[in-house]
C-alpha cells in the first residue's frame, strides 16, 4: 500500500499517534482494506471524543460505553442522534479503537486499555479485569446470510446474460470459485489454467494470505478463451485479467468498488437488493454443502483457515438438520404425518 492518505481522515491527520499506528500496520503488511476499516473506525472515535470534549488518550471506559451508545443510534448529551450501524460495523469500530490503545499502552503513552477485551475460551476466565466484559463490551450477532430464492437466482441469471462478456465472465468466475470481490478483480492472465480450468488464487489477494486453486464450469470455456486472445490483445501491462471499460479509467484495473456498483445494479434491476458480490461466494459454498461435499473440502476451497466459519455454509444447506432429524425424530414425525394426514 503507497503512504497512507491521511487527507481521507481529517482526524486521525491532526493525531500523532494516529497516524504512527496507522503507519506500523502499512509497514508490517497489512492489506489496505484492513488499515482503511481501522482508520475509519479510529477516526470516528477521534470526532467523538472531540465533540465529548475529553482527550482520546485521556478517555476511559465510560467514554467508550457512550461512543457505543452514539453508534448504537441512542442519545448522547453532546452529538445529534445517528442512525444505528450494524452489531458487525460496531464490532469492527471497537475493534480499531481497542487495537489503537493496544499501541498507546505500547507506547507507554497510556497504562491501562478502556476497552475490555471479552473471554477468548470458556473456562479461562475473563481477560478483562472487569467481570461483567467477560464477553466484551457488545455481544456479537451471529447471523445467517442473505441468500436468493431459486426463482430470484434464476431472475438474477437473465439479467446477467444481457451484460458485457467481461460482467458475465465475472459473475461466474465469483460464483464458481466461491471469490472475494478482491480475490476477483486481483485475478492476473497469468492464474488462469484454461487446459485444466483452474484458477490460482494468489496469497497476496486472499483474506487468509493463504494461496488456493479453485474450479470453473467446461460451459464458459469458449467465451473465456475468447476474452482471453482480446485481453491479451490489449495494450496494457498490468497482466490484470478484468480491466476497467469506462471512459475514465479505460484498461486499468477494474477496483472492487466498480465491481461492487455493478453488482448492485444488477441486483435492483432482479429486485433483489439484498444481493451482493459476497453473495455469490455465500451461494457457491451453500451449493457445495447441499451437494454433499464434506467440510473440511469446502474450507479448503473457500480459504477458510479455520473450518468453524465452513460450518455457516452446513447450517445454510440444511444438511446437517436433515441428517440430524433422520437420526433422532424421523419415525416420530412419519408417525403424525400418517395419522394427521392419512399417509
Amino acid at each position: 500500500m503507497p503512504e497512507p492518505k491521511w487527507s481521507r481522515y481529517p482526524q486521525v491527520s491532526e493525531n500523532s499517534q494516529g497516524c504512527l499506528w496507522l503507519s506500523l500496520l502499512d509497514n508490517l503488511g497489512r492489506s489496505p482494506a484492513t488499515i482503511d476499516a481501522y482508520a475509519r473506525g479510529l477516526e470516528q472515535y477521534l470526532f467523538f471524543c472531540e465533540a465529548a470534549g475529553v482527550a482520546p488518550e485521556a478517555a476511559t471506559l465510560s467514554h467508550v460505553s457512550l461512543f457505543v451508545r452514539y453508534l448504537r443510534g441512542e442519545d448522547v448529551p453532546f452529538l445529534s442522534t445517528r442512525a444505528a450501524v450494524s452489531n458487525a460495523t460496531l464490532h469492527q469500530r471497537l475493534s480499531a479503537v481497542r487495537l489503537w490503545y493496544d499501541h498507546l499502552v505500547f507506547e507507554g503513552i497510556k497504562h491501562r486499555n478502556p476497552v475490555p477485551r471479552g473471554q477468548a475460551v470458556v473456562g479461562r476466565g475473563p481477560l478483562s479485569e472487569h467481570v461483567g466484559f467477560r464477553y466484551g463490551l457488545v455481544r456479537r450477532s451471529k447471523l445467517l446470510p442473505y441468500l436468493p430464492s431459486d426463482e430470484e437466482w434464476a431472475r438474477l441469471q437473465e439479467i446477467v446474460a444481457q451484460e458485457t462478456v467481461r460482467n458475465r465472465l465475472m459473475f461466474a468466475l465469483a460464483y464458481y470459485g466461491a471469490l472475494r470481490r478482491e480475490e476477483l478483480v486481483g485475478l492476473r492472465v497469468s492464474d488462469i489454467d484454461p487446459a485444466r480450468r483452474l484458477l490460482t488464487i494468489r496469497a497476496e489477494t486472499s483474506k487468509s494470505a493463504h494461496a488456493r486453486v479453485v474450479c470453473y464450469s467446461a460451459v464458459i470455456c469458449p467465451v473465456l478463451a475468447v476474452y482471453l486472445h482480446r485481453r491479451r490483445g490489449a495494450t496494457t501491462h498490468s497482466g490484470a485479467l478484468f480491466l476497467s471499460e469506462s471512459d475514465r479509467n479505460f484498461r486499468q484495473p477494474i477496483t472492487k468498488w466498480s465491481w461492487s456498483k455493478t453488482v448492485r445494479r444488477l441486483a435492483l434491476q432482479a429486485g433483489i437488493p439484498a444481493f451482493s458480490t459476497h453473495t455469490l461466494r455465500h451461494l457457491r459454498l451453500t451449493h457445495l454443502a447441499r451437494s454433499g461435499w464434506r467440510l473440511h473440502d469446502i474450507a479448503t476451497y473457500a480459504g477458510h483457515r479455520n473450518v468453524q466459519s465452513t460450518t455457516l455454509y452446513i447450517h445454510l444447506s440444511g444438511e446437517d438438520l436433515l441428517r440430524k432429524i433422520a437420526h433422532s425424530v424421523e419415525q416420530m414425525d412419519m408417525n403424525l404425518g400418517n395419522r394427521v394426514f392419512g399417509g
